[in-house]
């Protein structure tokens, strides 16, 4: 058996928290494809597989769809959504749509991949030291949380460092050399051709044909929540990076696309420049990056090409098996980060594998509460820590009166002062995540970690105000 992409920082960065407070002191029915006889077993071991693991993962909805290049070998949701036609925000899917739209335009001679951005967008801000390759495979050495309106060069450029404003770049681009709108070139020169009818660039042409209600994870219980669309120049992710709404019947389509050599959308030179001009990533398991693809080897029987996305209420993961051409796409409604993200990449790899011939992942049927109850628990303690010190008022006005002063003064900036500040930049110090990102994608940390710099704080200003009064009486003594 094996796991692919564990959630080992997620648990180091709580783990960091708790330290730096702690310092100072069913499946449900639906619709099945046509499958093909020769192939039932399997198919009926993978049904059965995802029947047991999917209540486990407690995903309010969870789509899947495989194809081969002719047809559907199969389709079903399991959850309350019932069938496999419902759109779901895709997130960084989004991106391989976005690229293949860039090589239609180098196949119409309109783009050139070694062409600087600045040939395209003149006013780009190091347009001129940036190409369109550069951006598709993240190379361009931009900042991970920039966007339209701050972007700039400020890592090595050559390095594969993952950044959604590449792509929100690459939008920019298609619309300067189509003359049209991203959505409206995306729409008529991808979606159209292939009949992806369950396929909006538009958020509110996702919302009025069924866009799935997406759910945001607090403290283990999941909320119903608002899609969230940004389309401002200044959001983290556009829609040419991650705003792209499908079902798995229209993703389904669309991987056929690339099994069958590009159809009439683009050529199969094209599709092999897109998986395999790409750049090698260091990682927990070693992958390459070529343009809106992954590609990972090792520790793999064969190559399986993938992308994966995550928005602030969903989760999807697209693969391609080239040896057995075989696409299998997935959608979840909900974003987990900690505990969920983990689960999706094991459900999703746990198909992968018996598609394979292995042994797929398994979810322990207590794991989710095991695992949210651990982050709970960590969160609780830093919560009741920051509540400490008001409980401990009483013995912090006796310290006043036993003139323990210089301790005090210490303690008030340590506990009060460097900590919750250390607390509210602890996620940018060791991961280079800033606050924003986290109020998105963990909402519940957020919260813990704002009420408890705010506790921390607010029972800092209450000891200074007592220190103050107990100093300008003892001064008042003096002078008498």
């Amino acid at each position: 058996m094996m796991k692919i992409w564990t959630k080992r920082k997620s648990i180091i960065c709580m783990m960091l928290i708790v330290l730096t407070v702690l310092m100072p002191f069913g499946n449900y029915g639906i619709v099945m494809a046509d499958t093909a006889e020769e192939n039932k077993d399997i198919y009926d071991s993978i049904d059965e597989y995802l029947s047991d693991v999917v209540p486990k993962t407690h995903f309010p909805s969870l789509s899947i769809t495989i194809v081969d290049k002719d047809k559907t070998l199969f389709s079903k949701s399991y959850g309350d959504i019932g069938g496999t036609d419902k759109p779901y925000a895709l997130g960084s899917v989004s991106k391989s749509f976005t690229a293949l739209c860039i090589m239609q335009l180098v196949e119409q001679d309109k783009v050139s991949l070694n062409a600087n951005l600045s040939e395209y967008l003149p006013d780009a801000t190091d347009g001129d030291r940036i190409t369109i390759l550069q951006l598709l495979n993240h190379t361009s050495g931009l900042g991970e949380h920039q966007n339209l309106t701050n972007y700039r060069i400020v890592n090595d450029q050559g390095v594969h460092l993952y950044s959604n404003v590449n792509y929100s770049l690459l939008g920019q681009v298609i619309e300067a050399v189509s003359g049209k709108s991203y959505e409206d070139y995306v729409t008529e020169n991808i979606f159209e051709p292939l009949n992806l009818n369950h396929t909006y660039a538009r958020p509110d042409d996702a919302k009025i044909n069924g866009l799935v209600q997406g759910y945001e994870n607090w403290f283990g219980f999941t909320l119903k929540t608002d899609n969230r669309y940004c389309s401002d120049r200044d959001a983290w992710i556009t829609i040419p990076a991650g705003y792209i709404s499908s079902s798995t019947e229209d993703l389904g389509r669309y991987l056929q696309m690339y099994l069958r050599g590009g159809e009439n959308i683009i050529s199969a030179d094209s599709i092999n420049e897109m998986f395999y001009n790409s750049v090698m990533v260091e990682d927990e398991i070693p992958y390459s990056y070529g343009m809106g693809w992954t590609l990972i080897n090792e520790p793999l029987k064969q190559p399986a090409l993938r992308h994966s996305g995550l928005v602030e209420n969903g989760m999807s993961c697209v693969y391609i098996l080239p040896e057995n051409d075989i696409g299998v796409a997935i959608t979840v409604n909900a974003n987990d980060y900690f505990v969920g993200a983990d689960f999706a990449d094991r459900v999703g790899w746990g198909v992968i594998l018996m598609l394979m011939g292995d042994e797929p992942n398994q979810i322990g049927s207590s794991e989710y509460i095991l695992r949210h109850l651990m982050f709970d628990g960590i969160y609780l303690i830093v919560i009741l820590v920051s509540v400490l010190p008001f409980v401990l008022l009483k013995r912090y006005i006796k310290s006043l009166q036993k003139d323990k002063h210089r301790r005090n003064i210490i303690r008030l900036i340590v506990v009060h002062a460097v900590l919750p500040i250390g607390l509210l930049l602890l996620t940018q110090i060791c991961f280079g995540t800033p606050l924003w990102v986290v109020r998105a994608f963990v909402p519940d940390l957020f919260f813990v970690i704002i009420i408890s710099a705010a506790l921390l704080l607010c029972s800092g200003f209450t000891k200074l105000g007592l220190f103050i009064k107990y100093m300008n009486k003892t001064t008042r003594r003096y002078d008498q």
